[in-house]
């Protein structure tokens, strides 16, 4: 029998707790959590989660993804989870390999996402620049804001290039809950982007310069360091 194809968006489970436990019983800040590259499963979705002081600071989680080669059971998902801030937004596509004799989804990988990406809410539609590789995080501009604030029942979808989910819309549940974590007043000047090897350039640099000043390498070797970290 040939298998089916079968795409489907999934509401999560909300988790009625903050900050919940790992298996390693390590409280985690979701506040400052890193998605990239990170398995989501347990995150609390479509939940609004503050902190800081005050509490005024506030994050919301959401994840979509579809089954590919499916009956019964499918032998792919592809996904999306998202982390959504007063003015960001992060992102993070995924891809899980899943086979009921290996014990179930064993493989999972982790897709770069483009460097600019696509928001509609409705018929409008906003391109949106990353600012941040490190965490694959997007600037979200104050006219996309106020436009997702305008009405929570105006579907948004995230469009990207990424050939197994082009266009990734939020879940009812986190789009209504958008409304309550989204700055509507405020332009900020984002952080330019930095490539992540000019970045470590800098890093190997730094940490030459405190080496010479701890005494730890002579002016000499301080120099022929830096000419090597720079390429020369």
């Amino acid at each position: 029998m040939i298998a089916t194809l079968a795409c489907f968006h999934i509401a999560l489970p909300v988790i009625a707790v903050e900050n919940r436990p790992s298996s390693s019983n390590e409280v985690v800040n979701y506040l400052d959590l890193n998605i990239r590259d990170y398995k989501a499963k347990a995150l609390p979705f479509s939940k609004v989660l503050s902190g800081g002081q005050g509490g005024i600071e506030k994050v919301l989680f959401d994840q979509a993804y579809r089954g590919r080669l499916c009956f019964i059971s499918c032998h792919f998902y592809d996904g999306y989870t998202s982390k959504w801030s007063s003015y960001y937004l992060e992102l993070q596509p995924y891809e899980s390999t899943c086979f009921a004799l290996a014990g179930g989804c064993n493989t999972i990988t982790f897709p770069k996402p483009d460097s600019r990406i696509k928001i509609s809410v409705g018929s409008q539609e906003f391109d949106v620049a990353m600012t941040d590789e490190s965490r694959y995080r997007y600037y979200l501009p104050l006219a996309l804001r106020q436009a997702m604030v305008a009405s929570d029942g105006i579907p948004v979808t995230i469009k990207t290039t990424w050939d197994k989910y082009r266009n990734y819309r939020v879940g009812d549940d986190s789009r209504k809950l958008l409304v309550a974590v989204l700055n509507r007043n405020d332009e900020i000047e984002p952080p330019r982007m930095v490539d992540s090897a000019i970045q470590s350039v800098e890093e190997r640099l730094n940490e030459l310069m405190k080496l010479r000043e701890k005494g730890l390498i002579d002016e000499q070797e301080y120099n022929r360091l830096r000419q090597k970290a720079l390429g020369l």
